[in-house]
């Protein structure tokens, strides 16, 4: 294994995360000015020209974040800064592999978990807005090439410590995401372009209505704060858009002032104006974007989003008249085939935790949330979503809310969230009590864990697994007595690889669950790739995928097949989707 590291020119305002990879590492502003290369009968660090590049043809490599290294060298090859172009056997990233193994991220972060070593970063800071050349008549230049050599040594230690616990498997999904930066999905410019103005006009419109726009930050809270003490009324402390606080002062105030609605609407256009700039900022010269998502972006090892374009959280309907998902069309001659899972966290939670009845009567064709209204609700009428569809919307509530030991406060909130299904205070109790009077395999379940993570609290264990089906542990790292500000309602923390998390038993189960759905999630995907189908992206249980026009029909069908099919391992696991042919993306 040989590890690889660029060192390119970045500013505040210039960075990957602003542009994504693909178009920082192409830009013109990107000075690609500096490679590490290490491992086996090789130590270079210096200008990327000067080192022949063909010996890594067919060799192994390693960065710590191979989507950046990767797309950097491509990006160095078509600028002439790389003369040779090379071929590696593989590219991995440590990275990657440290999320797998419960560690973080960040190269400095994990190295100090890993082996206790304090990673010098100084050079990161100093370097910003600075070139190769500013460093070399500042006299910095040898601890620049000490800072990225010492960067490839890191990352070649920590892959050589941490890779035997890396599935072979996981290895592939890895490389697999950064596949499909290199695919990229087509954007329809037209309607992006026409978005974008459209935004930008009702950005400036209510930033003319907001008093102070021409004198500070707009969103500034302090700002904020300042000029609601001048007419005498509170700020809320957050304008994020799901704040009850500032939805309640919204209500309260918005009808004496105008510039209340003013800013709301600032801040909502502004937040999808930024949005599709940075769609318009990534797109390259054939009209695609990258589609950049994180390989086991959560602790659980589901796949995160690119901060600036995230393609699992993009708005589903239309806002301000600009709808978004449409922008991204399928390429000419070509169809989406869009399918997910049916609710497979429910169905998961029903095979772990044994419940024979309900599985067999998903197996035998019994919608879920019929099912559980016969098991536990006392339905017993026939198709219950067309006769009692008010009914059959609690039992959705109930299936979605409170396998993971909600309680009815919480309950309130996620009937309405989840389902539409307005309860009250009392309603939310009896249904919590009946509920899991009703299913006692699941309340056993989150006690079985509960126990669990007592036993490691009390040995002061270093981590806590439960073995999936799939082969690999979920793992709670460092469980500790945790008590509330009152001090009578002890639990316990345990770090997830990005943090610290409060723990109980409903709330490993419900990791539990998301791990395992990832698991048969990312066997189907892996599947469809086998089957000569591209996936584009996935979104949390749902995979895009394009194929040629005149194929779309058997390609649907192979996918829903796939999808409905469970992998050998939990070949006993009820499984079922649905989805459709589009021409561009749709929900």
């Amino acid at each position: 294994m040989i590890a690889v590291d660029f060192e390119t020119y970045y500013s505040r305002t210039h960075t990957v995360s602003t542009l994504g990879p693909w178009a920082y590492a192409h830009h013109p502003k990107t000075d690609i000015y500096m490679v590490s290369v290490v491992g086996e009968g090789i130590e270079f660090v210096g200008d990327p020209s000067d080192f022949d590049f063909s010996r890594l043809t067919g060799r192994d490599l390693v960065s710590h974040n191979a989507a950046f290294d990767s797309v950097v060298a491509r990006a160095a090859i078509s600028k002439g800064t790389i003369k040779q172009t090379f071929v590696p056997k593989s590219w991995s990233c440590s990275a990657d592999l440290a999320a797998y193994c419960g560690q973080p991220r960040s190269l400095a972060d994990a190295v100090k978990a890993v082996f206790g070593h304090e990673l010098p970063k100084v050079m990161r800071q100093v370097m910003s807005g600075k070139s190769w050349q500013w460093a070399q008549d500042k006299g910095k230049a040898g601890q620049l090439l000490e800072y990225a050599l010492n960067d490839s040594r890191w990352c070649l230690k920590l892959w050589e410590k941490l890779a035997p616990q890396w599935p072979i498997h996981e290895r592939r999904l890895s490389a697999h995401t950064r596949t499909l930066q290199w695919r990229g999905v087509n954007v329809e410019a037209d309607k992006l372009r026409t978005g974008i103005t459209h935004l930008a006009e009702l950005n400036a419109a209510a930033a003319d209505k907001i008093p102070w726009a021409g004198d500070g930050a707009i969103l500034s809270l302090p700002v904020l704060r300042d000029y609601c003490q001048t007419l005498g009324i509170p700020a809320p402390k957050s304008l994020a858009k799901d704040s009850d606080e500032a939805i309640a002062w919204e209500d309260k105030y918005g009808d004496r002032f105008e510039w209340i609605a003013a800013l709301r609407d600032y801040r909502r256009t502004n937040i999808l104006l930024q949005k599709l700039q940075a769609i318009d900022v990534r797109r390259r010269a054939d009209g695609t974007m990258p589609v950049n998502l994180k390989y086991w972006g959560a602790h659980t090892g589901r796949w995160s989003g690119d901060a600036g374009v995230n393609m699992q959280n993009l708005p589903r309907s239309e806002m301000f008249n600009v709808n978004v998902r449409p922008m991204f069309m399928a390429r000419s001659g070509h169809k989406f085939v869009i399918v997910d899972l049916s609710q497979i966290e429910p169905r998961v939670l029903y095979w772990l935790t044994g419940d024979a009845p309900m599985l067999d009567a998903i197996r035998s064709g019994v919608p879920l949330y019929e099912a559980h209204a016969r098991a536990t609700m006392g339905w017993t009428g026939g198709k219950m979503k067309d006769e009692a569809p008010d009914l059959y919307r609690l039992a959705k509530a109930r299936v979605l809310g409170l396998g993971y030991g909600c309680g009815p406060g919480k309950f309130q909130h996620v009937a309405q969230a989840l389902a539409g299904v307005t309860l009250d205070a009392a309603q939310c109790e009896d249904t919590v009590r009946q509920w899991r009077s009703g299913n006692e395999r699941i309340c056993k379940f989150w006690l079985s864990l509960t126990r669990k993570l007592g036993c490691g609290v009390n040995s002061q264990a270093d981590h806590i697994e439960f073995g999936l089906p799939s082969g690999r542990p979920v793992r709670w790292w460092q469980p500790r007595l945790r008590i509330d500000e009152t001090g009578t309602n002890p639990g316990a923390n345990a770090f997830n690889g990005k943090g610290w998390t409060y723990l109980w038993g409903g709330k490993m189960t419900e990791n539990i669950v998301q791990a395992l759905a990832r698991d048969v999630f990312a066997d189907c995907v892996m599947r469809i790739e086998a089957n000569g189908i591209r996936v584009l992206w996935t979104v949390h249980d749902e995979v895009i995928c394009e194929v040629p026009e005149d194929q779309a029909d058997d390609a649907l069908d192979t996918v829903t097949r796939i999808m409905s099919t469970p992998p050998d391992w939990i070949s006993d696991l009820p499984l079922a989707a649905e989805g459709g042919i589009e021409n561009h993306y749709a929900k």
